[in-house]
């Protein structure tokens, strides 16, 4: 009696074959044909050529990839204070998104907010309004200077209609009017300037003088450049010569630019700094941070953790206030956003840190008066930097 084997062969998905291939296209290691990823670089293992689908698909895979972590870092963060920073640092890692990746996400949202915000036409026209008052009031004066004018100029001819044989009164007409010519000659000579380089020697001018002659020199030749002026003005071309001039022109093309669009380029400017400036600010703060908790054992980079997720739920709760407004008004309770922060913090305290009450309120205060003081110093250097820098 014979038996006959039965081979049963798998059955093979030919369109599996066709998209996947033997090796790694990013790495070159080695499939048996069956790996969905690369073990080694972690690159999906596909041969399919390049398409419009290919990059749709994989832009809404990596976005709800991305996604899952960051609602695993996104509810926590906000609803249960310090939790995330805890346990990110105790090694809890590949649940929540890198602290410095959500930070740096979420503050260029915030910038783009607060940028629309800076430029939006309740704000221009506000600023637009006041240019425009200035404007008239210059006009104004404009004015009244030529009808000034047209007052002298109709006296003196009555005079002469009236009395046209009389050279005495004539005389006095004309006399009026030479003397109304000399204080007006006056007035534009009071207004000339008188450079110091004209009148003193180099190293009697201070630097407040120096400028004030580079800003006059400016405002009158503003086409010169940096050598042509300082050769006109007869100042040596050094370095801080140069220096100074190029300010003059950066300062004065900020301002006329403030002048012409309301402000709003210099805001725009404004903001960037500021944004770039908190990648200093924020490590120095962290500096502070670790010296008011010194006790504990914690080291820098732990308690960069910790201001990263707080600045970034400051900025997270800004995000969500301003979206709630556009269909709830509710600039008049901006007030809530801060109070809401600053009971996030106490509390983001309390769990991180592990001290009692009273030790946590006394070390809330000077965080908070340190961080403002930061603030201030930080919001000053960067508005005298954007209108220096042209």
């Amino acid at each position: 009696m014979k038996f006959s084997i039965l081979k049963f062969k798998p059955k093979v998905n030919q369109k599996l074959i066709e998209t996947k291939g033997l090796e790694c296209l990013n790495c070159g290691q080695p499939f048996t044909g069956n790996e969905n990823f690369c073990s080694f670089c972690g690159q999906k293992n596909t041969i399919k050529k390049l398409n419009f689908g290919y990059f749709i698909n994989n832009l809404i895979s990596g976005f709800f990839s991305y996604d899952s972590r960051f609602w695993n870092t996104f509810i926590p963060l906000l609803t249960k204070p310090g939790k995330v920073s805890k346990e990110y640092i105790e090694g809890k890692r590949a649940r929540f998104v890198n602290p410095f990746q959500l930070y740096l996400n979420i503050s260029i949202i915030f910038f783009l907010i607060v940028g629309l915000t800076i430029n939006s036409d309740k704000n221009k026209n506000s600023v637009n309004n006041i240019i425009a008052a200035t404007k008239n009031l210059d006009s104004i004066s404009q004015k009244e200077k030529k009808q000034l004018d047209s007052i002298l100029t109709n006296v003196k001819e009555e005079i002469i209609k009236a009395n046209p044989n009389d050279s005495s009164k004539v005389k006095v007409a004309t006399d009026l009017g030479s003397v109304f010519r000399l204080i007006n000659e006056d007035e534009k000579s009071e207004k000339e300037y008188a450079y110091h380089i004209k009148n003193d020697t180099i190293k009697n001018i201070g630097i407040v003088n120096k400028i004030n002659d580079l800003y006059h020199f400016n405002d009158k030749f503003p086409n010169y450049n940096n050598e042509q002026a300082l050769d006109s003005l007869g100042y040596e071309k050094t370095f801080w010569n140069t220096f100074y001039y190029q300010e003059v022109i950066n300062i004065t093309k900020n301002i006329k630019q403030v002048q012409s669009d309301g402000g709003k380029s210099y805001f725009k400017k404004l903001t960037s700094y500021i944004s770039i400036s908190l990648f200093i600010f924020l490590p120095i703060f962290t500096l502070f941070l670790k010296a008011v908790y010194f006790r504990r054992k914690f080291t820098y980079m732990e308690h960069l953790v910790f201001v990263f997720h707080t600045q970034t739920v400051f900025f997270l709760l800004f995000v969500i206030f301003y979206l709630l407004n556009l269909f709830v008004e509710l600039e008049s309770y901006s007030w809530v956003l801060v109070i809401l922060f600053l009971l996030y913090l106490y509390k983001a305290l309390r769990y991180f840190y592990k001290q009692k009450r009273f030790k946590t309120i006394l070390k809330f205060m000077l965080l908070n008066s340190f961080y403002l003081f930061l603030g201030i110093i930080g919001f000053t250097i960067v508005s005298i930097l954007s209108f220096a820098v042209g």
